[in-house]
């Protein structure tokens, strides 16, 4: 084999695509305040130990103390990582209730009519069903703006698919809760810190502060599909089909918000980080004696390994926002919204005229 060619393995064992050597999207900014504190700390022990002016412990603690931290690690690791399961899963279920429901609605309310006479009200009735859709597209968008606390519908992505007369009630609205809370600004901070610590207040005390827009979209769309209903434009039992397919999206919706409000109890947090910290405290006195100076790396090493974990936990526990580590639920929105906007383009809906040869 080729020196060249070695060369080039040894290089690809360690490129980006093995991310061993990958630092963009990793926790180490997150750690490597802890992992220097810890690292200087060593080095201070093992100069006064040297000196004999540090004890030396046995290292019978190290055992307890890994034991007990590392299954301590391992409960939040796991609590976190299922949450961002969960939330995955959740926009799966999502996603193919809004593909079932698109689907009847258009296949069954907008209907190809080779009848010139029905022209007219066949592109009228196209159009309600295509708004009646759109607002299926919206309400995942409403979902993902609503999770990162994006209170509103003015946003690019999501503005254009709510009927006019909802986007101006919605600012009104806005505007009237922004004057609101700028007119009691100073008592509302003073209650707030009464009742919780600061550090205590996230994402969840606002959820109740404005309209849930994803739920006003269920309320539009259910409205839609009534029209439908009454003009006979749509029967009983896909009524009913849609109708269940809006409920089960409205209980997604509400899992989203069960992962986003139910945070990982403060008291198993601070304890766990307190174990952490006890237990990387404990490593040089007992590490010194066998060791010496290559205590400090591992130590390095330690720090980094449990903060490191610690530090995933706290990340991916709440996957809806703008990490790289997070869902990538931005595209998994507008791949929605191509998918079902290519309904819309023109295409014979009859199979009859599928293997018809076009001049």
């Amino acid at each position: 084999m080729r020196k060249k060619d070695i060369f080039s393995q040894f290089i690809d064992t360690f490129s980006y695509e093995t991310l061993i050597l990958h630092y963009r999207g990793t926790v180490l900014p997150n750690v490597l305040v802890q992992v220097a504190a810890f690292s200087v700390y060593s080095a201070w022990y093992v100069i006064f130990a040297g000196h004999g002016f540090a004890p030396i412990l046995s290292n019978s603690l190290i055992p307890i103390l890994t034991i007990v931290t590392a299954g301590m690690i391992g409960l939040r690791t796991n609590s976190s990582y299922d949450r961002f399961w969960e939330g995955r899963k959740l926009w799966s279920g999502l996603v193919a209730n809004i593909r079932n429901a698109t689907r009847l609605l258009w296949f069954n309310v907008a209907k190809n009519d080779n009848d010139e006479e029905k022209e007219i009200e066949l592109v009228s009735n196209n159009e309600e069903v295509k708004q009646a859709i759109r607002l299926f597209i919206a309400f995942a968008i409403a979902i993902k703006h609503r999770l990162r606390d994006e209170d509103g519908v003015g946003y690019l992505d999501l503005r254009d698919l709510i009927p006019h007369a909802y986007r101006k009630f919605e600012e009104k609205h806005e505007f009237a809760l922004e004057e609101h809370e700028s007119q009691n600004s100073h008592s509302s901070e003073v209650v707030i810190s009464e009742k919780r610590p600061i550090f205590n207040r996230n994402i969840s005390d606002r959820h109740y502060e404005t309209h849930n827009i994803p739920i006003d979209i269920t309320h539009m769309i259910y409205n839609y599909i009534s029209m439908f209903r009454k003009q006979g434009k749509l029967d009983l039992g896909t009524f009913n089909t849609i109708n269940s397919l809006i409920h089960s999206m409205t209980e997604v919706f509400t899992g989203f918000e069960r992962i986003l409000t139910t945070p990982i109890p403060l008291a198993y947090s601070v304890h766990l980080k307190q174990m952490i910290t006890l237990y990387i405290v404990a490593l040089p006195p007992q590490l010194y004696e066998k060791l010496g100076w290559y205590t400090v790396p591992i130590t390095a090493i330690a720090a980094f390994t449990f903060f490191g974990v610690d530090a995933i936990g706290s990340e991916i526990e709440n996957p809806f926002g703008y990490d790289i580590n997070d869902l990538p639920v931005d595209d998994y929105c507008s791949n929605l919204r191509g998918e079902i906007e290519s309904l819309f383009e023109e295409r014979p809906l009859d199979p009859c005229q599928w293997n018809k040869k076009t001049e």
